[in-house]
């Protein structure tokens, strides 16, 4: 298991390389996938202090943007990378067998189109999903591992994150509390220790329903890992909502 903090501490930027699955085919669903693990690494090391720098060894991917992954740095071959960041990358992303020399390969599994029934949906439809339905589709499941990504998960997603956000709006007008220690410790470890984000969301679930945790403490909590997650859930805060409060 990767241990982020063990293995990337040091001083200075922390160099980086993904490695979309081919240069002719960027939007492809493996290689946005390749592009969101380097991202949410990013995060998870930034949130420790140490600056992060990106290079992609493919153009710029349109859907990226979309669903919150930061532009890259830089963009061409590793060793047009290397220059470009000044220095090699420390780690490299990738759905196939790394075999450049130097760095850590972190392996990415596939992501694809599940082609169920559901899945076909006219264009509208799609137009109307928030983007970062798919990142949080994607973060359940382990980096590693392949995903099928269908539009009834999409949708579930969807409903998730909107319920997220109306809750986290609700506890912002609740008094500031401080986040649970043990609880921001063990979605820690789960970061530092093999990027686990499922672990992560689980933990995120079972403190929305938590009914001794203050709903201030649980918008700070949500806030704060949101950082590492970036899915918006702070989004709603301000806009009007149900009087609903959720505890």
């Amino acid at each position: 298991m990767l241990s982020i903090v063990d293995d990337l501490a040091g001083f200075g930027p922390l160099r980086m390389c993904a490695h979309a699955p081919s240069a002719d085919d960027p939007d492809a669903l493996t290689g946005l996938r390749v592009l969101l693990v380097a991202d949410v690494l990013a995060r998870v090391v930034e949130l420790r202090g140490r600056t992060v720098l990106i290079g992609w060894t493919c153009p710029p991917v349109a859907s990226a943007d979309a669903t919150g992954i930061r532009p890259a740095d830089a963009h061409g071959t590793v060793d047009e990378i290397t220059e470009a960041l000044g220095g090699p990358p420390a780690v490299h992303f990738t759905s196939r067998t790394y075999e450049g020399a130097g760095g850590l390969s972190l392996h990415v599994g596939e992501a694809t189109t599940a082609t169920t029934a559901g899945a076909n949906r006219d264009a509208d439809q799609d137009k109307e999903r928030d983007a970062l339905a798919l990142r949080l589709l994607l973060l359940g499941h382990p980096h590693h591992e392949p995903v099928d990504v269908s539009a009834p998960a999409l949708d579930a997603a969807g409903e998730k994150l909107a319920n997220w956000r109306k809750a986290v709006a609700a506890w912002a007008d609740e008094p500031s509390k401080a986040m649970p220690a043990g609880f921001v410790e063990r979605a820690r470890t789960s970061l530092e220790n093999g990027l686990d984000t499922p672990a992560v969301l689980r933990l995120l679930g079972d403190l929305e329903s938590a009914v001794d945790v203050p709903g201030g403490a649980k918008f700070e909590t949500f806030a704060h890992l949101d950082r590492v997650l970036g899915l918006e859930v702070v989004r709603d805060v301000g806009r009007s909502h149900s009087t609903e409060v959720y505890r």
